[in-house]
């Protein structure tokens, strides 16, 4: 009986983590406090996330942040835990490519910027995230 019930909860824990998503705040400081990376999504659908982001370098002498009435990140899911997408600079408004990936067990984001903007940009090019 006992071991029923434990592997009913193991099951049960395994459908509620994988229910997870990436929706809500994240953030990354660097390890000398330098600088800052916060982003906002939200999910659309269930292949779809829209966000903002705020970027915060050379201790708060740069900023890239989003404006409060536009999306800055698009993603869309290529595999379980998989993402991939575009971050707009709000430096030149210019569009990057990034890949995300979600590691439901420790709840982390792994960031990573594969395809700089154009121009002037201040965004990190690997980040992992947490809530």
């Amino acid at each position: 009986m006992k071991l029923k019930l434990f592997l009913i909860f193991a099951v049960f824990g395994i459908c509620f983590m994988s229910a997870q998503d990436l929706e809500g705040s994240w953030k990354w400081t660097s390890p000398d406090g330098s600088q800052q990376f916060d982003i906002e999504l939200e999910k659309i659908s269930d292949k779809e996330y829209r966000g903002k982001h705020c970027a915060i370098f050379d201790n708060g002498e740069r900023i890239d942040c989003a404006s409060d009435d536009t999306f800055s990140i698009v993603l869309l899911k290529i595999s379980e835990g998989n993402f991939a997408g575009t971050i707009e600079s709000s430096y030149e408004q210019s569009q990057g490519k990034i890949r995300m990936q979600y590691h439901t067990q420790e709840d982390v984001l792994y960031f990573n910027l594969t395809k700089n903007p154009p121009g002037i940009f201040y965004l990190p090019t690997e980040a992992i995230l947490t809530r």
